[in-house]
């Protein structure tokens, strides 16, 4: 009656180990898959995975994500690829510009059956459509500040050459009421 248990231990701890191995082999599979396959998915599940990951990521190694994605881009305009430098933009500082990533979303937009997905492209379009506007806004405040302060400057520099002026012509008539005082006071001896 031993042996059989023994025997089912065995199979248990057989099948149990074939089981973790098999199972490692799917991961050390997925974990060497090349970036290409990795952005491939267009799947509203898998971006929206892919979107939550990035935004966790510390800013250097979002950028840095960002970047191969962008090196990815230049060779394969898939729509998982574009789709996946979509949502990289969108929340990364200094990786491409928010004009490509709402063209990149424009250019999506007919190729998605999901409308689920679809629907998440054009709200997160008007959003950085948004902040766009909004940059350009400062953008155009900023060099307005420039203009203005550049002008004021000029205009300061302006009046302290006026003011210097203004003090060395003082000094000059002071000097000459000076004389006409002298030259009006009675000589002494006439």
């Amino acid at each position: 009656m031993k042996f059989p248990s023994r025997a089912a231990a065995l199979v248990v701890l057989f099948a149990i180990t074939g089981c973790a191995d098999f199972r490692s082999k799917v991961h050390g599979d997925t974990a060497s898959q090349t970036s290409e396959q990795k952005y491939a998915s267009y799947a509203l599940e898998d971006l929206l995975g892919f979107a939550a990951d990035i935004a966790r990521m510390p800013p250097a190694e979002r950028l840095s994500e960002c970047q191969q994605l962008l090196q990815d881009y230049r060779v394969d305009r898939s729509l998982g690829v574009r789709l996946h430098v979509f949502f990289a933009q969108a929340v990364t500082e200094a990786c491409g510009d928010i004009r490509n990533a709402i063209g990149i979303a424009d250019a999506s937009l007919a190729e998605l059956h999901d409308e689920r997905l679809k629907s998440l492209l054009i709200y997160q379009k008007e959003i950085l459509s948004r902040i766009d506007t909004e940059i350009e806004r400062r953008k155009s405040s900023e060099r307005q500040v420039s203009h203005t302060v550049s002008k004021e400057k000029k205009v300061h520099r302006q009046l302290k050459t006026q003011e210097s002026e203004l003090k060395e012509l003082q000094e000059k008539l002071d000097a000459l009421k000076a004389i006409e005082q002298r030259l009006d006071e009675p000589k002494i001896g006439q």
